[in-house]
């Protein structure tokens, strides 16, 4: 299994780029105010290098750990382990169940969104079962306001993103708006 790792520069510039999709907001003279802005991007970087620990830590644990370790959250996540199983394949398994763990839920939406989007949507609300069981409602928004749609980007492409079989979850209904004036 081939782990790799970014280095302090490639850590660094995504830090910079998600804080530069923030920015905007820092000049946002309306009601919220700069402080709330200010915090937003504090809370993004914070939030983005607690995520990139994480992602670093499972990426050492799964490499050093033994296979007497390997073997116990294997079969916790009802995986079926056998003697002749290769090591390799059994942190290559453990390390992509952790991975995928948070998939689904409110915070994973919401950090989809503005990391995909990040260049037309600076904020996402997430309500789950809103309509209903296993609905998702995502409501953007730019620097505090309705998302500006143009020939290239609409609120729909964001509806097709989670739709797509890569970022779909089996049976979640997803329904994406935009904030109101």
């Amino acid at each position: 299994m081939n782990i790799t790792f970014k280095t302090q520069k490639e850590i660094f510039t995504d830090m910079k780029t998600q804080l530069v999709a923030e920015a905007p907001q820092l000049t946002n003279w309306r009601t919220r105010g700069v402080v709330r802005s200010i915090l937003t991007v504090v809370s993004a970087a914070i939030s983005m290098l607690w995520d990139r620990l994480k992602i670093q830590y499972l990426d050492m644990w799964a490499q050093y750990s033994d296979r007497t370790t390997l073997r116990r959250y294997y079969e916790l996540w009802g995986l079926v382990w056998s003697e002749d199983l290769d090591t390799e394949t059994a942190r290559k398994e453990v390390l992509a169940m952790y991975r995928q763990k948070g998939k689904g839920t409110k915070a994973w939406y919401r950090s989809v969104v503005l990391s995909e989007f990040s260049e037309k949507v600076t904020d996402a609300a997430v309500s789950m079962r809103a309509r209903g069981p296993n609905t998702v409602d995502i409501e953007v928004s730019y620097n505090g306001g309705p998302v500006q749609e143009d020939d290239e980007f609409t609120v729909a492409d964001i509806q097709d993103f989670f739709a797509g079989d890569e970022n779909s979850i089996v049976g979640a209904e997803v329904l994406v708006t935009s904030v109101e004036t």
